[in-house]
């Protein structure tokens, strides 16, 4: 798996011309090669808007993306994404869902082993022959997480992927996620309004405000991984993103006050 860096240059986008805001406006990000980012903010500031975009599923209305030397036009195996729902074929079984990315790109018989390798590194070595149906939620995400792998992607998007999952099995998949992308490399670009899975996943939380979606803010988060939540420097962080927030939600009530006055 290699690395990559991520250039987000002046884009804006409106979904039509009928906007009077845009969904987002001005956004200017670099991320460089092998640093965990965590975009964060309320629903509707276009995080997960700016991460379809950044995965070529989404062109911007103006403005770019580039990968390494790419501009972004389409999606492609060396940034993939990964959803809410891990969207897995469920007649197949866990190997074949995790070697598709290999199967549609034709070099699964080059690289079968490394989907054994993958299945057996997030925990599903005694479920390869299993139907994906018989798996929890936590444990079909984990296939989500190899088939996203398998192809040695530059760089991984995440999309709230653990959102529906219990808090213990969403702690997990956090920090093992945050440790395979540290571990290989891989630029990673996480999307959540979680707090706790920002400053548990990322190298830099990046802070966005709604009407019109842009980036406010960043917070560096220089701690060890794995994380451990109960220590003070974690939770200073989590507080000080808390009060970022209030500070935003108190502008917003100030400029909404001006505008009725």
């Amino acid at each position: 798996m290699g690395s990559a860096n991520i250039w987000i240059t002046d884009l804006f986008h409106f979904y039509n011309k009928k906007q009077v805001s845009p969904t987002l406006e001005n956004i200017n990000l670099t991320i460089p090669q092998g640093q965990l980012t965590a975009l964060i903010g309320r629903s509707g500031c276009g995080k997960s808007t700016l991460l379809q975009m950044i995965a070529g599923l989404l062109m911007p209305s103006e403005g770019s993306v580039r990968i390494n030397a790419h501009t972004v036009t389409k999606p492609s195996a060396k940034w993939n994404m990964m959803f809410q729902k891990p969207s897995l074929y469920p007649w197949m079984t866990v190997r074949e869902n995790a070697a598709l990315g290999l199967v549609f790109s034709g070099t699964y018989k080059d690289k079968k082993d490394r989907v054994e390798e993958l299945l057996d590194m997030v925990g599903l070595k005694d479920h390869k022959d299993k139907n994906v149906q018989q798996l929890s939620g936590g444990q079909q995400q984990r296939v989500a997480l190899a088939r996203s792998l398998a192809t040695e992607p530059d760089v991984l998007l995440l999309d709230e992927p653990f959102s529906a999952l219990d808090a213990f099995t969403r702690a997990a998949l956090q920090t093992e996620v945050a440790q395979i992308c540290h571990d290989y490399g891989i630029t990673m670009v996480l999307v959540t309004h979680d707090i706790d899975e920002a400053v548990a996943m990322a190298d830099k939380v990046v802070i966005m405000n709604h009407n019109p979606g842009r980036i406010v803010g960043s917070m560096d988060v220089n701690l060890p991984y794995p994380r451990d939540r109960n220590e003070a420097p974690f939770i200073e962080l989590k507080e000080y993103l808390f009060s970022e927030f209030e500070k935003i939600d108190q502008a917003k009530e100030s400029e909404l006050e001006q505008m009725a006055s």
